[in-house]
């Protein structure tokens, strides 16, 4: 970006609503799998503290920057699209059905429906919301249960997904990227694993404090009426640490870090100006 004093430029202070659109790409970037876990903590954390438009552009210059609103609005019209073909398959049965009954001069007996039975359970996706502490709390159920261990590399979580690192099953010295939407995806690409890495144990994290700093987010923050738009969970800094950061609609944003059992390493309050 360049110009006359009278226009944008890369010396241009940034807004705060510029930090958070440049978060939002950062994020979007994440979940269709431009940038790995590590980039996005590190440009995310980078971006929270630009000072400059130029700064801002640097962290997001070599991405594709579709809009994290219309990445969640193809995702909704995905799913709607199955539920829909879903409906009517169960629709067309059900016609068939009554059809085949109606050309049948012997009346119909009636379903017998068993003592106890349970009713069907609608078909649902089962992502669950992981910017809350329950959300968080079901996923290292599931990640114990699907790997056998709490421990990570690092992860980012959102409302809906998620994104971990950890070590390959394959060999310590191999890193994978894992998609989680109710289940573990891993994605097709690995790259190599420094032997350097610190890990990060999900088994430490005390969910309950968490969820206090989460509901007291807009207090701790100076962010009325904020939405956690991710957090973050990873020892890139060689020590374990919990990352939050929130947003509103008008633009305000901030964050806070956190070690695992819940005390505070650094708050970023928003700062009007």
């Amino acid at each position: 970006m360049s110009g006359s004093p009278t226009t944008t430029s890369t010396r241009t202070r940034a807004r705060d609503v510029d930090r958070s659109d440049t978060c939002a790409v950062l994020d979007t970037a994440l979940s269709d799998g431009q940038i790995t876990v590590d980039e996005h903590a590190n440009r995310t954390a980078a971006a929270m503290t630009a000072t400059t438009l130029g700064q801002l552009d640097l962290l997001v210059h070599d991405l594709q920057k579709a809009t994290l609103r219309n990445a969640v609005a193809k995702v909704r019209r995905i799913d709607k699209i199955w539920y829909v073909a879903a409906a009517s398959v169960v629709l067309a049965g059900l016609v068939g059905f009554l059809t085949v009954s109606a050309d049948d001069s012997s009346p119909a007996p009636l379903p017998v429906v068993a003592q106890g039975a349970e009713p069907l359970a609608p078909i649902v996706g089962s992502t669950l919301n992981t910017v809350t502490a329950s959300g968080i709390r079901e996923f290292i159920t599931r990640y114990n249960n699907k790997f056998g261990t709490t421990v990570i590399d690092s992860a980012s979580f959102f409302d809906g997904h998620a994104s971990v690192t950890r070590a390959a099953a394959i060999s310590p010295n191999v890193k994978e990227d894992i998609d989680f939407r109710g289940g573990f995806t891993p994605r097709d690409s690995t790259s190599t694993r420094a032997a350097s890495t610190v890990t990060f144990d999900l088994a430490a994290v005390d969910i309950d404090k968490l969820a206090g700093y989460l509901a007291g987010a807009s207090a701790n923050l100076n962010v009325p009426d904020a939405e956690i738009t991710h957090i973050s969970m990873s020892s890139s800094s060689q020590e374990p640490r919990i990352s939050i950061y929130a947003s509103n609609n008008l633009g305000a944003s901030g964050s806070m870090d956190l070690t695992p059992d819940g005390r505070p390493i650094l708050l970023s309050p928003f700062t009007p100006r």
